[in-house]
């Protein structure tokens, strides 16, 4: 296409400012000010959303959060963690900065209550938090739009039709190039230090395995995985069990002291 070759330089350009400004994963933003606003927000979500009254769900969350959270400690001393129970049937949990974490009733039930599957959820969100990947995600959408704001730039001699291409283009490039790409490598990570937490915590690390065997189970439409934020269900599983055997010795040593 003559279009692009003609302005592939502008656009090759634009794509290392993405990966400079935010594809390595900098986290640009002030943790403490994002910790004061995921605080505002969960509150308002508390406010809005359901909260579960189901105090036996409740006080399971929070003696598995405090478990996990006592072994993350060194990683993010000082945090105000919260972990509330949900009245959502969709099987879900999130974490936010700051320490304030959400647990979807449907998660539990999914896990039909099972304490070492709820763990490997919730070291999970608690690793999220450890590798500030809130703030990670944040710098790489400012990445992103300076990178948009260079591209109008660049571009403003050209025809509305070439300025329109290369907006599709542009955002595509970001979208599989840099965007999704990055959110799974945060996803594998989050994987790989939550079944850490959880194993030293106590929890049997195996029952990572079964509880995303279920979330596969329920997945209908599946779409391929480079237009995916998360990992492939399977590939999921196959990562998990290739670190079993590091993250067993972890547990059997936990479970000793």
């Amino acid at each position: 296409m003559i279009w692009m070759r003609d302005n592939f330089y502008i656009l090759f350009t634009l794509v290392l400012t993405i990966f400079s400004c935010s594809g390595c994963g900098v986290a640009m933003m002030s943790d403490e000010r994002l910790a004061r606003q995921s605080n505002v927000q969960f509150s308002e979500m508390k406010r809005k959303d359901p909260v579960s009254k189901n105090i036996d769900y409740q006080k399971m969350i929070d003696r598995i959060g405090k478990r996990i959270t006592d072994v993350a400690m060194v990683d993010v001393p000082g945090t105000d963690w919260e972990f509330v129970v949900f009245d959502k049937t969709e099987p879900n949990a999130f974490a936010m900065p700051g320490g304030k974490v959400g647990v979807n009733v449907g998660l539990i039930e999914l896990a039909n209550g099972d304490e070492d599957e709820i763990a490997a959820v919730i070291g999970h969100e608690v690793a999220h938090v450890a590798k500030r990947h809130s703030n990670k995600r944040m710098s790489q959408g400012v990445g992103v739009a300076l990178g948009g704001i260079i591209l109008d730039t660049a571009m403003r001699k050209k025809s509305s039709k070439d300025r329109a291409l290369a907006r599709g283009a542009y955002g595509v490039g970001a979208t599989l190039g840099a965007v999704l790409p990055f959110s799974r490598t945060q996803e594998r990570e989050a994987d790989d230090l939550g079944l850490i937490y959880s194993a030293k915590a106590g929890y049997d690390p195996r029952a990572s395995i079964r509880f995303w065997q279920k979330m596969k189970s329920r997945s209908r439409n599946k779409m391929p995985q480079f237009l995916s934020t998360h990992p492939d269900s399977g590939k999921r599983i196959e990562y998990l069990r290739s670190r079993m055997p590091y993250v067993m010795g972890l547990y059997n040593k936990a479970k000793k002291t």
